[in-house]
């Protein structure tokens, strides 16, 4: 028996199960070497006393009946006549014997029956330990299985063995005649492994604890070298940082590595030793999988590695699959790396052919990612899955091991996935580098028709260009990728690829405003079966800026909506979500007068680390920035940070440069300032593309040039126009009836633009309307009645559906002021030659300070009405009068010019003169004289 030892790990759960040896004649504990199988039954020996008789594998290296004999003999078992005599003489060894009882002999027959008729009479249990025997002799297990069979229940075999002994194991289960402790139960748990460190005065966190007995698979011997290994790297005061420490620490053991060596694998033949090397090749061993690299006795082989114990343990949860525990596993595929090099490449791409023809894909890029086959894993990968999850990241997983292919493997499909992970991190440049180096490889190899490969550099190219090239360059970049994508169509990557590059057409025609060319192409794509969520986020959220552009608010905040409610239910993170779905909402928001939810909104776009590479979320994102900053930073500032913004734009979209131009235009125009306006609207260089028609001639309106509104409303009428481009067109139209004395047909211009806009709750043509067209709405009081959804101030939440414009809040019925003061005539700019193109856009509104201070805002454009008397008042204070000069003017007391100041401050509801007249300006009470034609 072995020397009691005070180092050892209190084991319970094990010796409990042992207190069961005197129930059954046969006790198995079979484990691989090292797993404690003879540490444990010392243990139990000592806990439970009385004699019990212990043959250890030192003493002989097979069973020998004269060893058992003379131990039973030890034990006080009175040896019969014929079995005394075969004992061995003295100073004889104790493998000696006479007659046919020596190691390798058997036990005469009539011996082995009178042996086991005095066991079965001694009136009392032997218990008896064999440790360490291999009992592979079919006559020597006969023999045992006659004795446990034939005395009466008092011999109790206890029997320690790497591999399962060929005694009748089934029928004893049958019959309930054996306790067994299988590898399972030797193996240390958490508790057991914390236990065993801290005896080496080592102690870790219990995650690293149950990561080294995870990869060890409990197994004593490995947990007690690593225990010496982590003893004394701690005092030489050492500490790994690497991203596996426990890893690193089992493979480069040298203790570990020599006991497997030289204990499991060099004790092997040749046959058992290849299919243990070969057979280590996968991370589990699957029916079929064995066959496939070890040949067609490779199932029976195992069975027989099993039945040895050679770390080779069941897979719970797949009947008829196997593995070896990491620390075994990882040993065999050095040795075979080693050994033979060419073998161990082929045998890892053979596992990962079956492993992909037997649809475990992942599993299959894990094994050539084992294999360090990286040129063959990123073909695979392109092969079977395409970019798409490596730039959506809808597989964790595929990114992960993606992200493993070294930057020294210059392969162009490792090259083109090194491009696709750099686009996806947001560095174009990165992606550029990595294709140029893919095409290089591919000039370099025979052109195959519907490469994988060369399809993935054309459609992540196109991507890259779509959002960093000139547009020019960007369109004949996806051109090239939909002839290419073409061919993908019925295979898995089909509908992701084909979704991909529609998005990118998509994103080059938003950059050139072809509105309905990319609404188009965007609701096709859609249509794909299979869309991974954050690409159907994608198209969905550049289809409602396509509509919001265009005016379709309603249908652009549903689209939006709903890309957001995907990306909720798909869990996608706010900052890896594509911005347009926000952009597009805080762009209707502002055209609705909702400047809280376009703040909101814009906020969300913004945390979005996809921003800075969509060219249209970025400059719309900044065009309603600017709107929203003229009340806090003023229109200049405004103004000049949409110019800056313009002037980096430019060079690469000429058609969104021109959209800032035309914001900063509507600035101005809001503020009163058509001069400015026009000046903005000379740089813009598309013709008849973006509404700045209409918007020229509301400023010339505002100059009050009749011949230059003529000529601008003519051009903006024969262009195609947004939907806030056509109301305020329609707006000035009002407006120059008026002045040519056709009332009634202003008023229908009036009630056409305002039932147009009540379809989408359109505010902002009318809150940022010349003053002009504010006094002709003013005077229309009737109108405003019927459109008492002007007023409503707009939920700051989601934008609502447009038959809220039918059920509005009531508001305050308008009445024109009376007698307004005419402020100093102040010359106008000359009219340019010719009047800007026009173009589709929506023209974003500004927010109001967060401060004290008075803005205009939608519900100020219809006032009380001012009395004759308090206009007069109004156009005194304009000329900066003091109380006493206004009431010397009209011949009344200071007291009644009070009275009439504070009924105007009320009624235009600002707190200051100064602001009474600034609302007064915007409103269009202090009108500007009219310029004659000519």
């Amino acid at each position: 028996m072995n020397s009691a030892n005070p180092r050892l790990v209190d084991r319970p759960r094990l010796t409990g199960r042992l207190s069961g040896v005197r129930e059954v004649p046969l006790t198995l504990v079979s484990g691989p070497a090292g797993a404690g199988k003879s540490t444990l039954l010392a243990q139990w020996a000592r806990e439970v006393g009385g004699p019990i008789g212990w043959i250890g594998a030192d003493e002989v290296g097979q069973l020998s009946w004269p060893s058992l004999l003379r131990t039973l003999d030890d034990l006080g078992l009175e040896l019969p006549a014929p079995v005394a005599a075969l004992l061995p003489g003295p100073g004889a060894s104790a493998g000696a014997g006479t007659g046919a009882a020596g190691t390798a002999g058997r036990l005469p027959a009539a011996a082995l029956r009178a042996l086991a008729a005095a066991i079965a009479g001694s009136g009392r249990d032997l218990v008896l330990v064999l440790d360490g025997f291999e009992l592979r002799s079919g006559d020597q297990a006969g023999e045992l299985a006659h004795l446990l069979d034939h005395t009466w229940g008092r011999l109790h075999l206890v029997l320690a063995s790497r591999v399962d002994p060929v005694l009748p194991l089934y029928r004893y289960r049958l019959e309930g005649r054996v306790l067994e402790v299988r590898a399972a139960d030797l193996a240390f748990t958490d508790a057991e492994a914390d236990q065993l460190l801290r005896l080496d005065r080592v102690a870790l966190p219990p995650e690293s604890v149950h990561e080294l007995t995870a990869r060890l698979g409990g197994w004593a011997a490995g947990l007690r070298f690593a225990a010496r290994a982590l003893a004394h790297r701690d005092r030489d005061g050492a500490r790994d940082t690497g991203p596996d420490p426990v890893a690193a620490l089992v493979a480069q053991d040298a203790d570990i590595t020599g006991f497997l060596l030289g204990e499991v694998l060099a004790g092997q033949d040749d046959a058992t030793r290849q299919l243990l090397l070969r057979t280590a090749v996968p991370d589990t061993l699957y029916p079929g999988l064995a066959e496939e690299l070890a040949g067609a006795t490779a199932t029976r082989g195992l069975q027989e590695l099993a039945r040895a114990n050679m770390f080779l343990e069941p897979v719970a949860d797949q009947p008829g699959a196997h593995r070896y525990p990491p620390f075994f596993r990882d040993l065999l595929r050095a040795q075979l790396a080693w050994e033979q090099p060419e073998l161990a490449e082929e045998l890892h791409r053979r596992a990962a052919s079956w492993l992909r023809r037997n649809e475990m894909a992942d599993r299959s890029l894990d094994q050539l990612a084992v294999g360090g086959l990286w040129a063959d894993l990123a073909t695979q990968l392109l092969s079977d899955r395409g970019v798409a999850p490596l730039l959506l990241g809808t597989d964790p997983h595929v990114s992960e091991v993606a992200h493993r292919i070294p930057f020294r493997v210059g392969e162009p499909a490792a090259c083109v996935v090194r491009a696709t992970l750099a686009l996806a991190g947001s560095d174009p440049a990165a992606c550029a580098v990595e294709l140029d180096s893919a095409r290089g490889g591919l000039r370099r190899r025979p052109h195959r028709h519907g490469d994988p490969v060369e399809t993935a550099v054309l459609l992540v190219d196109a991507l890259r260009a779509s959002s960093a090239e000139e547009a020019g360059a960007a369109r004949a970049a996806v051109q090239q990728a939909d002839r290419a994508v073409a061919t993908l169509a019925g295979t898995p990557s089909g509908p992701g690829s084909i979704a991909l590059v529609a998005l990118a057409r998509a994103a080059v025609a938003l950059r050139c405003g072809d509105l309905d060319e990319a609404r188009a192409g965007l609701a096709e794509a859609r249509t794909a079966p299979g869309l991974p969520p954050r690409l159907h986020v994608a198209l969905l959220g550049h289809e409602a800026l396509a509509d919001a552009l265009a005016g379709r608010l309603t249908r652009a905040s549903d689209q939006a909506t709903r890309a957001l409610a995907i990306a909720d239910a798909a869990r996608i993170p706010a900052e890896r979500r594509p911005a347009a779905p926000a952009v597009a909402l805080a762009l209707v928001a502002l055209e609705r007068d909702d400047q809280a939810a376009a703040r909101r909104h814009l906020a969300a776009a913004q945390a979005c680390a996809s921003l800075p590479n969509d060219p249209v979320s970025r400059v719309l994102a900044t065009g309603i920035l600017g709107h929203l900053d003229v009340a806090t930073h003023g229109a200049r500032r405004a103004a000049d940070r949409l110019g800056q913004a313009g002037e980096r734009t430019e060079p690469h979209d000429p058609w969104l440069t021109d959209w800032l131009r035309l914001q900063v235009a509507e600035l101005w125009m809001a503020q009163g300032q058509p001069d400015l306006a026009l000046r903005e609207l000379e740089g813009i260089s598309h013709e008849d593309h973006l509404g700045g028609a209409v918007l020229a001639a509301a400023a010339y309106a505002e100059q009050g040039h009749r011949a230059a509104v003529e000529e601008s409303l003519s051009r903006a009428r024969s262009a195609a126009r947004p939907l806030p481009a056509e109301v305020t067109l329609l707006l000035v139209e009002g407006v120059h009836e008026s002045r040519r004395r056709a009332p009634q047909q202003a008023v229908a211009l009036v009630e056409r633009a305002l039932r147009l806009a009540a379809e989408e709750e359109l505010r902002r043509p009318f809150r940022e309307a010349a003053p002009t067209v504010r006094r002709l709405l003013a005077g229309n009081p009737q109108l405003l009645d019927r459109h008492r959804w002007l007023s409503t101030v707009p939920s700051s939440g989601a934008a609502r559906p447009h038959h809220a414009a039918r059920t509005p809040t009531p508001a305050r019925t308008p009445t024109p002021a009376r007698t307004p003061v005419r402020t100093p005539v102040r010359t106008p700019a000359r009219p340019p030659a010719s009047t800007p193109a026009a173009a589709r856009t929506l023209a974003p509104t500004r927010t109001p300070a967060p401060t004290g201070e008075d803005h205009l805002h939608l519900s100020d454009v219809v006032v009380e009405p001012l009395t004759a008397r308090e206009t007069e008042v109004l156009g005194h204070l304009e000329e900066l009068l003091t109380t006493e000069e206004i009431a010397a003017r009209m011949f009344v007391s200071v007291n009644t010019v009070r009275t009439h100041v504070r009924s105007i401050l009320r009624k235009l509801g600002v707190n200051r003169r100064n602001s009474a007249v600034r609302r007064a300006r915007e409103l269009g009470l202090l009108e500007r004289p009219e310029r004659p034609a000519g």
